[in-house]
Protein backbone atom coordinates (compact mmCIF):
# COMPACT_ATOMS: atom_id res chain seq x y z
CA UNK A 1 0.00 0.00 0.00
CA UNK A 2 1.45 3.71 -0.74
CA UNK A 3 1.77 6.05 1.95
CA UNK A 4 -1.03 8.97 2.14
CA UNK A 5 2.32 11.14 3.00
CA UNK A 6 4.65 10.25 -0.05
CA UNK A 7 1.82 10.37 -2.49
CA UNK A 8 1.26 12.72 -4.84
CA UNK A 9 0.05 13.61 -8.52
CA UNK A 10 2.20 14.88 -11.35
CA UNK A 11 0.75 16.46 -13.64
CA UNK A 12 1.36 17.62 -17.08
CA UNK A 13 0.33 20.87 -18.40
CA UNK A 14 0.91 21.18 -22.63
CA UNK A 15 -0.38 23.15 -25.19
CA UNK A 16 -1.12 22.10 -28.27
CA UNK A 17 -2.57 23.16 -31.60
CA UNK A 18 -5.99 22.70 -31.76
CA UNK A 19 -6.16 20.23 -34.91
CA UNK A 20 -4.39 17.64 -32.57
CA UNK A 21 -7.10 17.43 -30.17
CA UNK A 22 -8.59 14.36 -31.20
CA UNK A 23 -5.41 12.42 -31.56
CA UNK A 24 -4.14 13.10 -27.60
CA UNK A 25 -7.77 12.08 -27.13
CA UNK A 26 -7.45 9.08 -28.88
CA UNK A 27 -3.87 8.38 -27.52
CA UNK A 28 -4.64 9.24 -23.86
CA UNK A 29 -7.59 6.50 -24.15
CA UNK A 30 -5.93 3.66 -26.14
CA UNK A 31 -2.80 3.68 -23.19
CA UNK A 32 -5.58 3.99 -20.50
CA UNK A 33 -5.42 7.10 -19.24
CA UNK A 34 -8.38 8.60 -17.85
CA UNK A 35 -7.21 11.33 -15.51
CA UNK A 36 -6.85 14.01 -18.19
CA UNK A 37 -8.61 17.36 -19.38
CA UNK A 38 -8.48 19.81 -22.32
CA UNK A 39 -9.29 23.87 -21.97
CA UNK A 40 -10.43 24.27 -25.61
CA UNK A 41 -12.48 27.84 -26.16
CA UNK A 42 -13.82 28.31 -29.69
CA UNK A 43 -13.36 32.13 -28.91
CA UNK A 44 -9.92 32.12 -28.08
CA UNK A 45 -6.97 32.75 -30.46
CA UNK A 46 -4.89 30.33 -27.91
CA UNK A 47 -3.74 26.81 -28.51
CA UNK A 48 -5.99 24.58 -26.20
CA UNK A 49 -3.72 23.14 -23.57
CA UNK A 50 -4.09 19.83 -22.04
CA UNK A 51 -4.09 18.56 -18.57
CA UNK A 52 -2.73 14.95 -17.90
CA UNK A 53 -2.85 13.59 -14.16
CA UNK A 54 -0.27 10.80 -13.16
CA UNK A 55 0.16 9.08 -9.58
CA UNK A 56 3.60 9.55 -8.46
CA UNK A 57 4.06 5.42 -7.92
CA UNK A 58 3.14 4.29 -10.94
CA UNK A 59 4.98 6.88 -13.40
CA UNK A 60 8.92 7.40 -12.79
CA UNK A 61 11.03 10.16 -14.44
CA UNK A 62 12.12 7.43 -17.76
CA UNK A 63 8.34 6.66 -18.13
CA UNK A 64 7.14 10.33 -18.08
CA UNK A 65 9.54 11.28 -20.48
CA UNK A 66 8.42 8.27 -22.55
CA UNK A 67 4.88 9.29 -22.57
CA UNK A 68 6.18 12.80 -23.58
CA UNK A 69 8.00 11.66 -26.45
CA UNK A 70 4.72 9.92 -27.56
CA UNK A 71 2.32 13.09 -27.49
CA UNK A 72 5.07 15.01 -29.17
CA UNK A 73 5.45 13.01 -32.41
CA UNK A 74 1.90 13.20 -32.37
CA UNK A 75 2.64 16.52 -33.98
CA UNK A 76 4.34 14.97 -36.58
CA UNK A 77 1.40 14.81 -38.57
CA UNK A 78 0.53 19.02 -38.65
CA UNK A 79 3.63 19.88 -40.02
CA UNK A 80 5.89 19.01 -37.07
CA UNK A 81 3.67 21.95 -34.86
CA UNK A 82 5.82 22.46 -31.40
CA UNK A 83 4.17 21.58 -28.24
CA UNK A 84 4.72 23.29 -25.24
CA UNK A 85 5.23 21.13 -21.98
CA UNK A 86 5.21 21.96 -18.54
CA UNK A 87 5.54 19.49 -15.28
CA UNK A 88 3.90 20.33 -12.19
CA UNK A 89 4.25 18.36 -8.38
CA UNK A 90 0.63 18.48 -6.90
CA UNK A 91 0.25 17.27 -3.37
CA UNK A 92 -3.37 17.79 -3.21
CA UNK A 93 -5.67 17.83 -6.14
CA UNK A 94 -8.34 15.55 -6.63
CA UNK A 95 -8.55 15.61 -10.84
CA UNK A 96 -11.87 13.79 -11.22
CA UNK A 97 -13.13 17.18 -10.34
CA UNK A 98 -10.90 20.09 -10.76
CA UNK A 99 -11.20 19.81 -14.74
CA UNK A 100 -14.38 21.28 -14.94
CA UNK A 101 -12.49 24.58 -13.32
CA UNK A 102 -11.41 24.87 -16.88
CA UNK A 103 -14.73 24.81 -18.70
CA UNK A 104 -17.09 27.58 -19.85
CA UNK A 105 -20.17 28.17 -21.62
CA UNK A 106 -19.49 28.10 -25.33
CA UNK A 107 -21.52 29.55 -28.11
CA UNK A 108 -21.30 27.51 -31.47
CA UNK A 109 -23.30 28.56 -34.61
CA UNK A 110 -26.14 31.15 -34.80
CA UNK A 111 -28.14 29.85 -32.06
CA UNK A 112 -26.51 27.14 -29.99
CA UNK A 113 -24.55 26.27 -26.68
CA UNK A 114 -22.75 24.24 -25.04
CA UNK A 115 -23.19 24.71 -21.13
CA UNK A 116 -21.31 22.76 -18.46
CA UNK A 117 -24.42 21.08 -16.18
CA UNK A 118 -22.96 22.39 -13.62
CA UNK A 119 -22.93 26.36 -14.70
CA UNK A 120 -26.09 28.43 -14.77
CA UNK A 121 -26.92 29.69 -17.74
CA UNK A 122 -25.15 33.62 -18.56
CA UNK A 123 -27.89 36.01 -19.12
CA UNK A 124 -25.98 37.17 -22.73
CA UNK A 125 -27.05 33.54 -24.20
CA UNK A 126 -30.58 32.93 -22.89
CA UNK A 127 -31.69 33.53 -26.74
CA UNK A 128 -29.77 30.52 -27.53
CA UNK A 129 -30.92 27.02 -27.71
CA UNK A 130 -28.80 25.17 -24.71
CA UNK A 131 -27.02 22.08 -24.92
CA UNK A 132 -26.26 20.95 -21.57
CA UNK A 133 -23.33 18.40 -21.02
CA UNK A 134 -21.18 16.78 -18.38
CA UNK A 135 -18.50 15.03 -20.72
CA UNK A 136 -16.55 13.08 -17.67
CA UNK A 137 -13.01 13.73 -17.66
CA UNK A 138 -12.89 11.15 -20.64
CA UNK A 139 -14.37 12.81 -22.81
CA UNK A 140 -13.68 16.54 -24.85
CA UNK A 141 -15.78 19.44 -24.21
CA UNK A 142 -17.32 19.87 -27.64
CA UNK A 143 -15.49 22.51 -28.95
CA UNK A 144 -13.14 20.68 -31.34
CA UNK A 145 -13.52 21.75 -34.88
CA UNK A 146 -15.21 18.34 -36.25
CA UNK A 147 -17.74 18.86 -33.51
CA UNK A 148 -19.01 22.23 -34.29
CA UNK A 149 -18.57 21.43 -37.73
CA UNK A 150 -21.37 18.72 -36.76
CA UNK A 151 -23.49 21.15 -34.74
CA UNK A 152 -23.73 23.47 -36.92
CA UNK A 153 -24.26 21.38 -39.91
CA UNK A 154 -27.41 20.26 -37.32
CA UNK A 155 -28.08 23.71 -36.94
CA UNK A 156 -27.87 24.58 -40.89
CA UNK A 157 -30.04 21.82 -41.77
CA UNK A 158 -32.54 21.47 -38.45
CA UNK A 159 -33.53 17.55 -38.14
CA UNK A 160 -37.38 18.32 -37.30
CA UNK A 161 -39.11 14.98 -37.76
CA UNK A 162 -36.23 12.99 -38.51
CA UNK A 163 -34.65 9.78 -37.45
CA UNK A 164 -31.60 10.44 -36.89
CA UNK A 165 -28.22 8.22 -35.99
CA UNK A 166 -25.21 9.10 -34.20
CA UNK A 167 -22.37 6.65 -34.43
CA UNK A 168 -19.31 6.84 -32.17
CA UNK A 169 -21.38 8.93 -29.71
CA UNK A 170 -19.09 10.09 -27.63
CA UNK A 171 -20.39 12.11 -24.96
CA UNK A 172 -23.97 12.62 -26.72
CA UNK A 173 -23.73 15.92 -27.60
CA UNK A 174 -24.97 15.22 -31.40
CA UNK A 175 -27.87 13.26 -30.31
CA UNK A 176 -29.16 16.28 -27.93
CA UNK A 177 -28.59 18.68 -29.96
CA UNK A 178 -30.43 16.98 -32.54
CA UNK A 179 -33.36 16.07 -30.36
CA UNK A 180 -33.18 20.18 -29.25
CA UNK A 181 -33.39 20.80 -32.99
CA UNK A 182 -36.77 18.90 -33.73
CA UNK A 183 -35.62 15.31 -34.66
CA UNK A 184 -38.34 12.65 -33.40
CA UNK A 185 -35.95 10.10 -32.55
CA UNK A 186 -31.81 9.41 -31.46
CA UNK A 187 -30.26 6.28 -31.93
CA UNK A 188 -26.65 6.02 -30.89
CA UNK A 189 -23.68 3.60 -30.64
CA UNK A 190 -20.40 3.94 -29.28
CA UNK A 191 -17.74 1.21 -28.68
CA UNK A 192 -16.51 2.69 -25.42
CA UNK A 193 -18.80 1.60 -22.47
CA UNK A 194 -17.91 5.21 -20.85
CA UNK A 195 -19.43 7.37 -23.88
CA UNK A 196 -22.72 4.96 -23.80
CA UNK A 197 -23.05 6.31 -20.07
CA UNK A 198 -22.24 9.32 -20.43
CA UNK A 199 -24.68 9.90 -23.45
CA UNK A 200 -27.49 8.32 -21.31
CA UNK A 201 -26.39 10.81 -18.48
CA UNK A 202 -26.41 13.88 -21.13
CA UNK A 203 -29.37 12.83 -22.50
CA UNK A 204 -31.05 12.74 -18.87
CA UNK A 205 -29.78 16.24 -18.44
CA UNK A 206 -31.59 17.75 -21.35
CA UNK A 207 -34.84 15.91 -20.23
CA UNK A 208 -34.95 13.46 -22.74
CA UNK A 209 -35.96 10.10 -21.91
CA UNK A 210 -34.60 6.74 -23.48
CA UNK A 211 -37.23 6.12 -25.92
CA UNK A 212 -36.33 9.50 -27.22
CA UNK A 213 -32.20 8.88 -26.87
CA UNK A 214 -31.51 5.42 -27.42
CA UNK A 215 -28.08 4.17 -27.14
CA UNK A 216 -25.99 0.83 -26.72
CA UNK A 217 -22.81 -0.23 -26.77
CA UNK A 218 -21.13 -1.30 -30.54
CA UNK A 219 -21.02 -0.38 -33.90
CA UNK A 220 -23.14 -0.63 -37.33
CA UNK A 221 -24.65 -3.38 -35.71
CA UNK A 222 -25.58 -2.58 -32.68
CA UNK A 223 -27.43 0.64 -34.32
CA UNK A 224 -29.47 -1.98 -36.70
CA UNK A 225 -30.70 -3.95 -33.94
CA UNK A 226 -31.53 -0.89 -32.30
CA UNK A 227 -33.68 0.07 -35.17
CA UNK A 228 -35.59 -3.12 -35.69
CA UNK A 229 -36.38 -3.23 -39.18
CA UNK A 230 -36.35 0.67 -39.71
CA UNK A 231 -33.86 3.27 -41.70
CA UNK A 232 -32.06 6.40 -39.90
CA UNK A 233 -33.36 9.34 -42.38
CA UNK A 234 -29.62 11.02 -41.32
CA UNK A 235 -26.39 9.13 -40.04
CA UNK A 236 -23.67 11.71 -38.43
CA UNK A 237 -20.42 9.49 -37.52
CA UNK A 238 -17.45 11.92 -36.00
CA UNK A 239 -14.41 9.78 -36.22
CA UNK A 240 -11.38 9.90 -37.79
CA UNK A 241 -11.08 9.06 -41.88
CA UNK A 242 -9.98 5.58 -41.27
CA UNK A 243 -12.61 4.00 -38.55
CA UNK A 244 -15.15 5.83 -41.15
CA UNK A 245 -13.85 4.25 -44.34
CA UNK A 246 -14.26 0.51 -42.37
CA UNK A 247 -17.43 1.30 -41.38
CA UNK A 248 -18.82 3.15 -44.82
CA UNK A 249 -19.72 -0.23 -46.53
CA UNK A 250 -22.14 -1.37 -43.50
CA UNK A 251 -24.19 2.51 -44.06
CA UNK A 252 -25.96 0.80 -46.29
CA UNK A 253 -27.84 -1.46 -43.54
CA UNK A 254 -29.30 0.71 -41.64
CA UNK A 255 -30.17 3.85 -44.47
CA UNK A 256 -32.46 4.06 -46.93
CA UNK A 257 -32.45 5.20 -50.99
CA UNK A 258 -33.41 9.05 -49.68
CA UNK A 259 -30.79 9.14 -46.34
CA UNK A 260 -28.20 11.83 -45.66
CA UNK A 261 -24.67 11.51 -44.30
CA UNK A 262 -22.63 14.05 -42.37
CA UNK A 263 -19.12 12.88 -42.10
CA UNK A 264 -16.82 14.56 -39.59
CA UNK A 265 -13.10 13.87 -38.22
CA UNK A 266 -11.75 14.56 -41.82
CA UNK A 267 -8.56 16.01 -42.12
CA UNK A 268 -8.83 18.85 -45.59
CA UNK A 269 -6.49 16.54 -47.33
CA UNK A 270 -8.56 13.32 -47.01
CA UNK A 271 -12.03 14.81 -48.10
CA UNK A 272 -11.02 13.98 -52.03
CA UNK A 273 -10.21 10.41 -52.03
CA UNK A 274 -13.03 10.05 -49.22
CA UNK A 275 -15.68 11.56 -51.56
CA UNK A 276 -14.45 9.38 -54.34
CA UNK A 277 -14.98 6.09 -52.05
CA UNK A 278 -18.12 6.95 -51.23
CA UNK A 279 -19.11 7.84 -54.55
CA UNK A 280 -18.68 3.84 -55.09
CA UNK A 281 -20.98 3.12 -52.38
CA UNK A 282 -23.81 5.38 -54.04
CA UNK A 283 -23.40 8.12 -51.81
CA UNK A 284 -23.36 11.73 -53.46
CA UNK A 285 -21.28 14.73 -51.98
CA UNK A 286 -23.60 17.61 -51.33
CA UNK A 287 -21.56 19.83 -49.55
CA UNK A 288 -18.27 20.05 -47.47
CA UNK A 289 -17.21 22.61 -44.90
CA UNK A 290 -13.82 23.47 -43.29
CA UNK A 291 -12.36 24.80 -40.10
CA UNK A 292 -8.87 24.65 -38.95
CA UNK A 293 -7.54 21.67 -41.34
CA UNK A 294 -10.61 19.49 -40.83
CA UNK A 295 -13.70 18.86 -42.47
CA UNK A 296 -17.50 18.01 -42.22
CA UNK A 297 -18.69 16.35 -45.76
CA UNK A 298 -22.75 15.95 -46.24
CA UNK A 299 -23.96 13.23 -48.62
CA UNK A 300 -27.06 11.86 -49.53
CA UNK A 301 -27.72 8.74 -51.88
CA UNK A 302 -27.09 8.45 -55.50
CA UNK A 303 -29.38 5.77 -56.52
CA UNK A 304 -32.82 5.67 -57.24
Amino acid sequence: MVSSLKFFWWKLELSFPLELEESLVWKLNDIGIKAYAINCSLNSVENPTLFVWLPSFEWVEKDREEFVRSLVCLGTVFENKSLSVKWEKIVHEDWSTSWKKFWKPDPVGKNLLILPSWISLPQIYSNRIVLKLDPGSAFGTGSHPTTSLCLEALERNPPKGLMVADVGCGSGILGVASLQLGAQKVNAVDIDSLAVKATAENALLNNFSRDQLTVSQGSIDSLEKQLNGTKTDLLVCNILAPVIRNLAPDFAYVTSNTSHLYLSGLLEHQVDDMTRFLSILDWELIASYSRENWSLIHLCRNSP
